[in-house]
């Protein structure tokens, strides 16, 4: 009696046992099935805030390397400081006309590397009688760093140095050369066209000279200042 009473309990609990135990790896297999974190809580939404790829820009296009830039400048010019530690510049020289011209090839998307030119006249200085016809001539290398790339405004500065020559008469010939120790210069090209451009510029060098007048005493600084309007042509042209 009590072994049929044991069997029918057993009957009866089997199947409530066996749905209790299937019914949690059921409900986890579930949510795995479905790709849900069985970790998380059915409440909490996840929401994926990786930020987006920033677009590959392109850089912009090379417009001055392997480019041939040939300019040429008309300004006012002055020579200052000394030619010699005796020898004034403005005893001489007073404000001069100043023509330059430069030739540079590209060879980078912002540096340039060429030759430059100089030759100025002046008028008279403090000590000429009546007229000293003062004159100067200078050339050497440089290397140009443009400060923008792919504008129409195209600010640039120069430094370089070279050889310098200046001669006036103030009764026997008065002769000065020697070396151009710092050339810089300052301006900006304003492109009209592709390859046509013109803008400011100013100059500044320093120089000392080697060669000179006995009596102009030993070698010191002398100071030439100068600023104008420079024109431009670039080929291939941008």
């Amino acid at each position: 009696m009590k072994r049929a009473l044991t069997l029918g309990l057993g009957t009866l609990l089997f199947p409530t046992l066996a749905l209790a135990q299937a019914t949690p790896g059921a409900a986890a297999a579930a949510p795995a099935q479905a790709g849900v974190d069985p970790t998380v809580p059915s409440t909490v939404h996840l929401v994926d805030d990786s930020e987006p790829r920033a677009p590959v820009v392109p850089r912009a296009a090379d417009l001055l390397g392997s480019h041939v830039l040939v300019g040429a400048a008309l300004g006012p010019a002055w020579s200052l400081g000394k030619l010699g530690s005796n020898e004034a510049a403005v005893r001489g020289l007073g404000t001069g006309l100043g023509f330059r011209a430069d030739a540079g090839l590209g060879v980078s998307r912002s540096v340039a590397l060429g030759v430059w030119g100089s030759f100025a006249t002046y008028t008279d200085g403090d000590r000429c009688g009546s007229s000293c016809s003062g004159k100067a001539f200078a050339v050497g290398p440089f290397v140009r760093y443009h400060l923008s790339q792919g504008l129409r405004f195209d600010p640039w500065l120069t430094l370089g140095g070279g050889y310098r020559q200046l001669s006036y008469e103030s009764g026997p010939k008065q002769k000065f050369a020697g070396v151009e120790w710092l050339h810089f210069e300052l301006g900006a090209d304003y492109y009209a066209f592709s390859g046509f451009g013109l803008g400011p510029y100013g100059a500044l060098s320093l120089s000392s000279y080697s060669t000179r007048p006995a009596g102009a005493g030993s070698a010191a600084v002398n100071t030439e200042l100068s600023v104008g309007l420079r024109f431009l042509l670039d080929l291939p042209g941008r």
